[in-house]
């Protein structure tokens, strides 16, 4: 999320001046400027929540991206199917995705909105497909790929879309 550094110039601890704005501009970053622990240390309360979440965001992508990967034999042999863990990884991304929009929003970050809708986008597509084909014995190997190659392309948008 955020890059906490000392500054050299020796901006005002206090943070009196404007987020980010060190003495004569000297290029210091907002995080932690007037909250509790220090005005560098950049882990007040809201940075661990949001940490938090980061984390939990996490694990539904490896659960997702787990289901997925655990079953690429079975893709190639036609028998696939969409299961548990996929469907809470999907919706474990979808809750802890928009509370960590909330929470970034609530702590005055910038959020790029036209990214987090391409991503909210893929994400409900594959919500939508895990979770009507959820029952189903097998899963056509097309359908079972997409939710991959989607899941992925989310991942690479998250990690590359700056």
């Amino acid at each position: 999320m955020r890059c906490v550094r000392a500054d050299p110039a020796g901006a005002d601890p206090a943070g009196a001046g404007p987020a980010g704005a060190g003495p004569a501009g000297a290029g210091t970053e907002r995080a932690g400027v007037g909250r509790p622990g220090g005005p560098w240390l950049g882990s007040g309360p809201m940075d661990v929540l949001i940490h938090l979440f980061v984390g939990l965001h996490i694990i539904g992508i490896a659960a997702l991206l787990g289901g997925f990967l655990t079953q690429m034999k079975a893709m190639g042999e036609g028998t696939a199917r969409f299961g548990p863990a996929m469907l809470h990884g999907a919706l474990t991304m979808l809750v802890t995705g928009v509370i960590l929009v909330g929470l970034n929003q609530a702590d005055d970050q910038s959020v790029d909105n036209i990214k987090i809708g391409v991503k909210l986008a893929l994400l409900i597509v594959i919500l939508g497909l895990v979770y009507v084909k959820r029952d189903e014995e097998k899963v056509d190997k097309g359908l079972f790929g997409l939710v991959g190659l989607l899941t992925t392309v989310n991942v690479f948008i998250a990690v590359l879309w700056t």
